[in-house]
């Protein structure tokens, strides 16, 4: 695949000005997603409102810090790190033996990933990353967020049923943003998703007046009760549950890397890997002394970069910087939570729209086989159905299979890594 050409490429610094534009468009996608992650462990721990208050504080906290030292030193991509969906999950199902148990299974979580670095066996795995295995990759993100999409674009956060007005709103949304990245030009190019959701919300406001409760009774500056949540205590079914579930932060953050090199620069690959996971065990560390969700690298940005036109690694770091303010000045918390879900699905679904182009581009960057079609189709089919599996098919299954079967993304990474590598591997003479 040839590599795409940007207006700021991946060590360009914009103009300051430029920049916080660019961290501004980046935080309002992310920023639904912490939410949700600390409602959720929240309720799972049966946390009071400050509580909840000092989960979300940390959240925040933890996100930007880390987003800051991977731009800066570690894996040094325009990538995203935030709490982990499969840590998500085991830390629901280990809530009633308590956040002590938790957070002993996550220190030692993160420094099973600092281990595999340290011990240099990383390096076998990223011999792995195919052309398939990144083009399934990029594709996979983009459809396992399908379900997630089809809630936000039809209001369903707000009406269980959803709303026709309001995804016939977020479709034309989708195709307004879309339009704008293609036909304008200079700096508006690269900010053209940022406009397609101020006009978003505007329209959304129009029709539904907002609540501004929230923002006016947010405090200016605020800190966290206290910053660490327990003495850990090292429960072992606690530590093996949080094991499996960072071999799939693991998995994750391989497949986010190299789906974002591929269109920005596979030389520092190697090297992005090695630090870019370490400082997830890092992460994962810390999270486990402060007491939430551990971290990964987010899967989201080739589309991103993709549709800004904007790679350069400074603006994820700046949105780092953004999310550390916002955990000590609440107010800019609430003004970033004001935006619309179905504003924020358009815009993440054009995002999509454009990495599942870069998925197909990488993909056929090699002469396909007949082979090719099972190795590259079958894991994005089975991938994406699992996406859409009930809730209460996924309670009936083990703790274990639920981290496998719950996340559409682990599954088709797994399944396409055993078609490509072990049960039809490349011959010589394929067919074709």
């Amino acid at each position: 695949m040839e590599k795409p050409q940007y207006i700021y490429d991946i060590d360009d610094r914009p103009p300051l000005g430029h920049a916080f534009l660019y961290a501004l468009q980046w935080a309002i996608i992310l920023f639904p997603a912490l939410i949700i992650v600390a409602t959720l462990a929240g309720k799972a721990l049966d946390l009071d409102a400050a509580g909840e208050v000092r989960f979300f504080q940390m959240t925040l906290l933890t996100s930007g810090v880390f987003t800051l030292l991977q731009g800066f030193w570690g894996h040094r991509y325009p990538l995203l790190d935030g709490p982990a969906a499969a840590l998500l999950l085991t830390f629901i199902v280990l809530a009633p033996f308590g956040i002590e148990s938790i957070q002993g299974g996550t220190i030692l979580g993160g420094l099973f990933l600092m281990g595999i670095v340290l011990t240099g066996q990383l390096s076998k795995l990223v011999a792995l990353a195919t052309p398939n295995v990144v083009g399934v990759i990029l594709m996979l993100i983009s459809f396992t967020l399908l379900p997630h999409l089809t809630r936000t674009m039809t209001g369903m956060d707000v009406h269980p049923d959803g709303q026709p007005l309001t995804f016939f709103l977020s479709m034309a949304l989708v195709m307004l943003i879309a339009i704008l990245s293609h036909w304008l030009k200079g700096f508006l190019k690269t900010i053209a998703l940022l406009v397609g959701m101020v006009i978003g919300t505007l329209v959304f406001a129009f029709l539904t007046p907002p609540q501004w409760t929230h923002l006016l009774q947010a405090r200016w500056l605020d800190t966290p009760s206290h910053w660490i949540a327990g003495t850990p205590h090292f429960y072992w079914p606690a530590v093996i549950a949080l094991a499996t579930s960072y071999v799939a932060v693991l998995v994750n953050s391989l497949g986010s890397i190299n789906g974002i090199a591929v269109v920005t620069d596979t030389q520092r690959l190697s090297k992005g890997i090695e630090r870019g996971v370490f400082l997830n065990g890092v992460g994962g560390v810390f999270c486990g002394i402060f007491g939430i969700v551990g971290l990964v690298t987010y899967s989201m940005s080739p589309g991103v970069v993709l549709a800004n036109r904007v790679a350069s690694r400074y603006t994820t770091a700046y949105c780092g910087l953004l999310f550390v303010v916002a955990a000590f000045v609440p107010k800019l918390a609430a003004v970033l939570s004001s935006v619309p879900s179905p504003v924020v699905g358009a815009t993440l679904c054009v995002a999509m729209g454009a990495q599942v182009g870069a998925g197909l581009a990488v993909v056929a960057s090699n002469k396909l086989t007949s082979r090719d079609y099972y190795v590259v189709g079958l894991p994005v089919v089975l991938g994406t159905l699992v996406g859409f599996l009930p809730e209460s098919f996924l309670e009936a299954v083990s703790p274990g299979a639920r981290l496998f079967l719950g996340n559409g993304l682990i599954t088709g990474i797994a399944l396409v890594l055993l078609l490509e590598h072990l049960f039809m591997p490349k011959r010589k003479m394929d067919d074709s």
